[in-house]
């Protein structure tokens, strides 16, 4: 296993740095100190050339016009009704930025911030002291992030935090993939072990509702081909994937979803303990650049693993409460096939 940490550029006046860890099969896995953001997850191509199937931004100034990019998102994934829940029978507001809602922990989450980041052996770790003022969440909160690489292809976001009063955390990382070579995601083959989605309102925070996939696009159970699940949502709903889905009771070495590209013989298991996966295929990334090339039409997907968005405001979504003291920790794994 071998590291490297190099200058990525600079942001307002500040260094970002650029951690890059590579195993014994040439898989190697980049992150950058702005956003705690995964750059590159680099397998060998058909010439043996790295071939990244993150689409990532290429500089830090435009990953501040594309917001959420594999970044790390936090204190709060997905929407947060009005910037209203309570915690402890105490209303707390926290800022919004969509709207009326609050969207990926707000306008200074995790992915706006710049971390310190260093490595520990093969590990890359990132870390972070945000005060209740700096995001308006209740609660002083040490966040650190650590993203591992292993000789079985496997990459691991892991996700702890502390805080000195009772506050929410939900974290993920927003990674967008494509793992054909230069090609869009209609090739793709995405399985979901989910037998629900969540009902949205027209703002896109969960109504409570929770729809069986049975017979509709949102039904992902034995892998669908997404430019035919693009089609009929389009057909059917009117719009592309931008879905919370209901993860179903699993082991926790099972895999919650798969995502495939037969073209190339690429694949990316994700695995995760929580309640959730959010798919979102954005139907023209054109006008932006990326570490990939030029933006285009169904150019990536994200997946989000994370627990159920919206969760102190219905009572059957779980419980995102970081306890007073307490220290909690998610993870989230990715193991590429290629």
């Amino acid at each position: 296993m071998n590291t490297k940490k190099e200058l990525f550029d600079e942001l307002d006046g500040q260094q970002i740095e650029k951690f890059t860890i590579t195993n014994d099969h040439n898989v190697s896995v980049s992150a950058i100190t702005f956003g705690a953001t995964l750059e590159e997850f680099n397998v060998p191509g058909p010439d043996g050339k790295p071939t990244n199937i993150l689409v990532s931004v290429p500089t830090s100034e435009e990953l501040m016009k594309n917001q959420y990019f594999c970044q790390a998102i936090g204190r709060t994934a997905g929407r947060i009704s009005k910037g209203t829940f309570k915690l402890n029978n105490k209303e707390y507001h926290v800022d919004q930025n969509e709207g009326t809602t609050t969207l990926h922990g707000g306008p200074h989450g995790f992915n706006t911030q710049i971390w310190d980041g260093s490595f520990d052996d093969d590990t890359i770790v990132f870390t972070k002291h945000i005060n209740s003022s700096d995001d308006s969440f209740p609660g002083n909160i040490d966040v650190k992030i650590t993203f591992s690489l292993n000789n079985d292809n496997e990459l691991t976001a892991t996700y702890s935090a502390k805080s000195d009063a009772d506050t929410l955390f939900n974290p993920t990382q927003h990674l967008y993939f494509n793992l054909s070579e230069g090609e869009g995601i209609n090739g793709h083959l995405l399985q979901i072990n989910a037998d629900k989605y969540l009902e949205l309102n027209k703002d896109k925070t969960p109504t409570g509702k929770k729809v069986p996939v049975d017979d509709t696009p949102y039904d992902f159970r034995n892998g669908q081909n997404l430019k035919v699940g693009i089609a009929d949502m389009k057909a059917e709903v009117g719009h592309s994937y931008d879905e919370v889905f209901e993860i179903n009771d699993h082991q926790d070495d099972e895999p919650i979803a798969k995502l495939s590209d037969p073209e190339t013989g690429r694949s990316v298991s994700i695995s995760s303990k929580r309640n959730a996966l959010v798919v979102f295929t954005p139907d023209d990334l054109s006008g932006s650049n990326f570490m990939i090339g030029k933006g285009g039409p169904y150019m990536a997907i994200a997946l989000e693993a994370q627990n159920l968005p919206d969760t102190p405001n219905h009572d059957d979504f779980g419980d995102v409460t970081l306890p007073a003291g307490e220290e909690k920790t998610y993870s989230i794994k990715y193991k590429v096939e290629f």
